[in-house]
């Protein structure tokens, strides 16, 4: 159950490129997938998967004192979060291009834009619309998550429990920057019967017309990336990581 998002997320989105230890599969599939390794696209400027993501996109953010981010060595795609010198989590970015996602290209078609259209993104229709298919992609992970037969949600999807009585809480929607590209803060967390925090996840998703970004973090003692192995360390940043967001270059 603890990996349930992160795979469902897998299915519905196939990354340009592919780290070793990603959290988007399962154990069974995390071998395969660490030998697939393909260029991350230029959208980025990477020159090949040697190159990290966050490199070309992170600009100077407020922490907490004593606290640093950096693009993580000898990975690809994952933004080490310090503390006083003691790594303390990581934050994982995936680009999809469009062309590679079919359910999002329809989620673009029932909001108004059909494919391979020129828009204009300073449209307040085209921003419209872009939300709305924003949405979808998240509401559809969701309603992925329910059919999975682990979460049971209620007749308005705000809340399920697993068969081992945890309650799963999702956050309510937020309208967030991501660079200059208007995105979407999702997330949810899963809460114990008896009190306290099972797993909590948060993640941002934007679309700059050619490819969705994909932004996430969590806890989870289960996940080898995009994790923090404290709460207490992912609560301290979290508030802070909208401003990683929204300080991001993008669109590059």
């Amino acid at each position: 159950m603890v990996r349930l998002y992160h795979v469902l997320l897998g299915l519905i989105l196939i990354p340009v490129g592919v780290a070793t230890g990603i959290s988007y599969f399962s154990a069974d599939k995390e071998s395969e997938a660490s030998s697939v390794k393909t260029p991350i696209t230029s959208l980025v400027g990477a020159k090949s998967d040697q190159t990290n993501v966050w490199q070309n996109l992170i600009a100077e953010t407020p922490l907490p004192p004593g606290w640093k981010i950096n693009p993580c060595e000898q990975e690809n795609n994952l933004l080490c979060v310090s503390a006083n010198g003691k790594p303390v989590g990581t934050v994982q970015m995936q680009i999809f291009p469009l062309e590679s996602q079919p359910n999002f290209q329809e989620m673009l078609l029932n909001a108004g834009i059909p494919p391979n259209s020129n828009v204009n993104d300073q449209s307040p229709k085209y921003s419209i619309q872009i939300a709305t298919a924003l949405n979808s992609w998240v509401t559809n992970n969701y309603i992925a998550l329910a059919k999975s037969g682990n979460y049971v949600y209620d007749d308005n999807l705000k809340a399920a429990k697993t068969k081992d009585g945890v309650l799963f809480s999702p956050y309510p929607l937020q309208k967030v920057w991501v660079g200059k590209l208007e995105g979407v803060r999702y997330g949810f967390a899963g809460l114990k019967q008896k009190g306290g925090v099972y797993e909590q996840h948060t993640g941002y998703v934007a679309f700059d017309g050619k490819a969705l970004y994909l932004i996430n973090t969590a806890f989870n003692p289960d996940l080898k990336t995009g994790n923090f192995e404290k709460l207490e360390n992912l609560s301290v940043f979290e508030p802070y990581l909208n401003a990683v967001a929204a300080n991001l270059k993008l669109p590059n």
